[in-house]
C-alpha cells in the first residue's frame, strides 16, 4: 500500500511514454480485451471527487501496456490482473485523489516561476549546449499527444503532491535513544568456543533385527514415501534452435556497439576499509601508526574505533563522499586521509586499485554477436509460438501440432517434481523449472497453453498423460535404506550424549581442549543475532548463544547431524561512536522505516477524514468474461 501511495509523483517522461503506448493498443491487441460499459455511478469516490470506470480502465491500460511492452512476448490481460496491476492502479488513483484534495484544503499552490524553472532544468528539453530548447519541448509534448496546458496541469499536480509528502516527512529523524538501543541490540557480537561431535564419527551400532527395522519403518513412513510421478509430452522452443543461420553484419555489430558503449565502460574502483575517530589528532596519530607498519584493523581497535570493510567502491558509491577524492587519487594501495565528514574524522586503507577502462569493439565483439543472434532468434520464436497455439486451439493434438510444424516432441516418462526418475536418479532429459512446474500443476489429460520461459529463453507447452500418486515404498524394497536411517539416528543419539557430557564439564569451567579430547575444538568468529548461512558460524548457534552469559554452555543441534557443545566466551557490545559509519547506516534505515510507518498512518488519516469507496464490481464488469 505504501509503495503505491508514494508512486503519485511519476516522472512526466513516463507519462509521455504511457500516452505513446496507448496509441499502440491496436498493434498489441489489448484493447479488445476490455469493454467500457455504461456507467451509472462512480467507480471510485475520494472525498467529493468521483472517478469513473472509464478513467480507471484507461489508467490500467497504460500500466498493462507497459508490462506487455517490456515483456516482448505474449501475456494476457487476465494474467496482468492476477499480478495485481489493477489493484495497484486503483490504489494509485485513490492516493492521488487523497493528496490532491488535502493540498487543495491547505490552499497549496505552485508558483509559475517554480514550474518554469523545473521545466527549464529538465535534461530532456535541453539541447547539446545544455540550454532549454523550446522546439524539443514542443516536439516531446506533440509526440505524446499532450497540449501544453495538459502537461503543465499534470506537472503542477505532481509538484503539489511532492511538496505535501515532503512536508509530512520533512525533518523526520528516528529518536537518538531508540536508534542507539536498537543498534546496540542488533549489532552486539558474541564469540563462542565449541566442540563438535559429528554423528558419522560415532561407533557403528549393533545391527538391527527385522522386528526393530519394522518398528522404525512404521514410525517414519513419511521419510520413505515415493514421490508423485508424472508422464506426458512437451514441446520446448528455444532461441538456440533457430540461431544457426543468423549471421549479423559488421554494420549491425558496429551499430549495437555504439548503442551499448556505456555498458562497456568500466569505472575505476578501489577496495577500502575505513576507521572513524572523534577528533583530528587521534585520526592523524592512527594514520601515522599504520603508515609506520601497524596493522590497520588492530590499531583501529586499540584506538577505540573499528575498521569497517566497505568492499569495492566506485567514486559515486563511496559511502563517505569526502573520502572520494583522496581515495581515488591513489594509484596504488595505501592510506587516504584523515578527512573530516559529518561522522567525524576518517582514515581509509586502500587495499586494491582497479583502473577504469573502456572495452574496444574487438574485445566485446563475440558478446555483441551472441546477443544479436539471440535477439533475432527470439524474434523468430514468437510467430512459431503463436502458430503452435493456433493449431492447438483448432483441436489438434500436441503430437499433430508438433508434427505439422516440424517441432521436436519431448516424451516425459515417470518423473518427479525435481526431474528425477522413478529410481530417484536425475532424468535423462533436462527441463527448465517452468516446464516441470507446469507438468505438476496441470490436470491429467489436459494440454496447457503455450507459455513463455523466463529471461526470454523460449516458449513451451505441456500435456499430462499419467499421474502416479505418492505412496509408501514397501519395506522389502528399501530395507537397506531403512537400516541406514536407523543407524544414523542411533549415532546422533550417541553424539548428543557426548555433547551433553561435554556441556556439563564446560559449565564447570574445564578447559576446552581437555573437554574436546580427540574431537574438534574451535572458537568462532564474532557473530550477531542474525548471520548469513554461509558465514561459517553453525546455523543454530547464534539463537542459543544470545541466551547465555559468558562461561555458560549449551547443546546445539546442527542440520548436518552433528551435535555441538558450545560455551559463550565473550560479549562484544556495539559502540555507536567506534562504529560511526555502521551506526549512521543503521540510523538511516531506522529513519526510513519510521517514515514508512508515518506515511501509512497519514494515508489512513486522510482516508478516514475524506472517505474512500471503491465499486469493485463495476470495475471488474469492464472486463470480458
Amino acid at each position: 500500500m505504501l509503495d503505491t501511495f508514494r508512486k503519485h509523483s511519476q516522472h512526466w517522461i513516463i507519462k509521455i511514454l504511457f500516452v505513446l503506448l496507448i496509441l499502440s493498443f491496436g498493434i498489441w491487441g489489448i484493447g479488445d480485451v476490455v469493454r467500457l460499459r455504461a456507467e451509472s455511478q462512480p467507480a471510485i469516490t475520494v472525498g467529493h471527487a468521483e472517478i469513473g470506470a472509464r478513467q480507471v480502465i484507461e489508467e490500467f491500460r497504460r500500466q498493462a501496456e507497459q508490462i506487455v511492452n517490456m515483456s516482448k512476448g505474449k501475456i494476457s490481460m487476465e494474467q496482468i490482473r492476477q499480478m495485481g496491476v489493477l489493484d495497484n492502479t486503483i490504489q494509485q488513483m485513490v492516493s492521488r485523489g487523497l493528496l490532491d484534495q488535502e493540498a487543495s484544503r491547505l490552499k497549496m499552490t505552485v508558483a509559475d516561476d517554480t514550474l518554469r524553472q523545473i521545466i527549464y532544468n529538465e535534461p530532456a528539453f535541453k539541447n547539446a549546449e545544455g540550454k532549454f530548447d523550446k522546439q524539443r519541448y514542443q516536439f516531446a509534448l506533440s509526440r505524446a499527444g499532450l497540449t501544453e496546458a495538459m502537461f503543465l496541469a499534470e506537472e503542477r499536480g505532481n509538484i503539489l503532491r511532492d511538496g505535501l509528502l515532503a512536508s509530512v516527512e520533512g525533518g523526520l529523524a528516528a529518536p537518538s535513544s531508540s536508534v542507539e538501543a536498537l543498534f546496540r541490540y542488533a549489532y552486539e557480537q558474541r564469540v563462542a568456543e565449541t566442540v563438535t561431535f559429528p554423528a558419522e564419527k560415532m561407533p557403528e551400532p549393533a545391527k538391527a533385527d527385522d522386528a526393530l527395522l519394522k518398528t522404525y519403518y512404521d514410525g517414519h513412513q513419511a521419510e520413505f514415501m515415493a514421490p508423485e510421478l508424472r508422464s506426458g509430452v512437451a514441446v520446448i522452443l528455444r532461441p538456440e534452435d533457430y540461431a544457426a543461420d543468423i549471421k549479423p553484419s559488421d554494420a549491425d555489430v558496429e551499430k549495437a556497439y555504439q548503442a551499448r558503449q556505456a555498458e562497456f565502460v568500466q569505472p575505476e574502483k578501489r577496495t577500502i576499509a575505513v576507521a572513524s575517530f572523534a577528533d583530528e589528532a587521534k585520526a592523524k596519530a592512527f594514520a601515522a601508526a599504520v603508515a609506520g607498519g601497524k596493522d590497520f584493523a588492530a590499531e583501529a581497535k586499540a584506538e577505540g574505533s573499528e575498521a569497517v570493510d566497505m568492499g569495492t567502491v566506485e567514486p559515486k558509491t563511496i559511502p563517505v563522499p569526502e573520502l572520494a577524492k583522496p581515495v581515488f587519487a591513489l594509484t596504488a594501495p595505501g592510506l587516504a586521509g584523515p578527512v573530516q565528514s559529518a561522522l567525524g574524522w576518517q582514515v581509509a586503507k586502500v587495499s586494491a586499485v582497479q583502473a577504469g577502462k573502456s572495452r574496444s569493439l574487438a574485445e566485446v565483439r563475440d558478446l555483441i554477436v551472441r546477443d544479436l543472434v539471440k535477439a533475432e532468434a527470439q524474434s523468430k520464436l514468437y510467430p512459431v509460438s503463436t502458430d503452435l497455439e493456433d493449431t492447438l486451439g483448432s483441436g489438434a493434438s500436441l503430437e499433430e501440432a508438433a508434427g505439422s510444424k516440424n517441432l521436436k516432441l519431448i516424451k516425459l516418462t515417470d518423473i518427479d517434481a525435481q526431474n528425477n526418475g522413478a529410481d530417484g536418479k536425475p532424468a535423462a532429459q533436462s527441463l527448465p523449472p517452468a516446464v516441470l512446474e507446469a507438468l505438476f500443476k496441470a490436470d491429467k489429460g489436459t494440454t496447457g497453453s503455450v507459455e513463455k520461459l523466463d529471461n526470454d529463453a523460449g516458449y513451451y507447452v505441456v500435456r499430462v498423460d499419467t499421474v502416479t500418486l505418492p505412496a509408501v515404498r514397501p519395506l522389502d524394497r528399501i530395507k537397506d535404506r531403512v537400516a541406514a536411517a536407523w543407524a544414523f539416528e542411533e549415532k546422533q543419539r550417541a553424539a548428543r550424549k557426548l555433547a551433553e557430557a561435554a556441556v556439563e564439564r564446560l559449565n564447570k569451567g574445564e578447559p576446552l581442549a581437555a573437554v574436546a579430547g580427540s574431537f574438534k575444538a574451535d572458537a568462532t568468529q564474532p557473530f550477531r543475532r542474525v548471520m548469513a548461512p554461509d558465514s561459517g558460524v553453525p546455523v543454530n548457534l547464534p539463537a542459543a548463544a544470545f541466551k547465555l552469559q559468558p562461561g555458560q554452555a549449551v547443546v546445539v543441534e546442527d542440520p548436518s547431524g552433528a551435535v555441538i557443545a558450545a560455551r559463550l566466551k565473550s560479549i562484544q557490545p556495539a559502540d555507536p561512536k567506534a562504529q560511526a559509519l555502521v551506526f549512521q547506516n543503521a540510523r538511516e534505515q531506522f529513519t526510513k522505516s519510521l517514515g514508512n510507518d508515518l506515511m501509512v498512518s497519514y494515508r489512513q488519516a486522510l482516508t478516514q477524514n475524506l472517505g474512500v469507496s471503491v465499486n469493485r464490481p463495476l470495475i471488474d464488469a469492464q472486463f470480458e468474461k
